[in-house]
């Protein structure tokens, strides 16, 4: 019967309008409020009939009708269930939470009231001096306590950084330093790649001199 709630065109509309009243309020009978209100819409004739306190009336009669086979179905909880599982709450249950509630908020307002001030809790060292009126930032007001941690983690990932670069320059500076080293070294005693060019070109010459000279003799 929801599907009365969308009439796609005027001339349904008015074929629907064409039934005997009796008829037209049986069928709304069985719609929704939802389903009603939408039906109101399509013409003046089922707007009418929708807010008619007989429709209303017939509405209740049906629903009068069906309600007690569901409530006596076997498939519903009883009401010792529905009690266990918090879900019907009698009147003991009602004032019980309600007295279990004021007393979580007495003892709540007693800690509140008894609990140390920010000024001592910056002593203890568990909040920040930048929670404290007055020592915040650039001498401003009150800082939260999150925003300072986020500040001093910002701050420590800076240093981080500054000694990753710094101890990377002293790295790479190092590492040059005993490269130069390194190669004074194996020059000196002979090992180097310079040094080896150097004797790999006076043997060349020597060599090729001592050719020529044979060369000279023979002739």
């Amino acid at each position: 019967m929801s599907c009365l709630s969308v009439v796609p065109h005027s001339a349904d509309v008015r074929q629907l309008c064409q039934l005997p009243t009796e008829v037209l309020l049986h069928i709304l009978g069985y719609l929704d409020v939802s389903d009603l209100l939408a039906t109101s819409r399509t013409s003046h004739l089922l707007r009418t009939l929708s807010v008619a306190p007989i429709l209303h009336h017939l509405r209740l009669r049906r629903t009068r009708e069906i309600l007690p086979p569901m409530l006596a179905s076997p498939s519903r909880p009883s009401l010792a269930d529905l009690i266990r599982r918090s879900i019907f709450m009698t009147h003991t249950t009602v004032v019980s939470r309600k007295l279990a509630r004021n007393l979580v908020s007495i003892r709540l307002s007693r800690r509140l009231a008894a609990r140390p001030s920010a000024e001592v809790l910056v002593e203890r060292c568990v909040l920040p001096p930048e929670c404290l009126p007055g020592k915040g930032i650039d001498g401003g007001g009150m800082v939260a306590p999150a925003l300072v941690a986020r500040k001093r983690a910002i701050e420590r990932e800076r240093v981080k950084d500054g000694l990753r670069r710094w101890i990377g320059n002293v790295w790479r500076g190092e590492v040059q330093h005993r490269e130069e080293d390194v190669k004074k070294l194996e020059e000196r005693v002979g090992i180097g790649r310079v040094w080896r060019l150097r004797r790999f070109w006076e043997r060349m010459g020597t060599s090729s001199g001592a050719v020529g000279v044979d060369g000279d003799d023979r002739h």
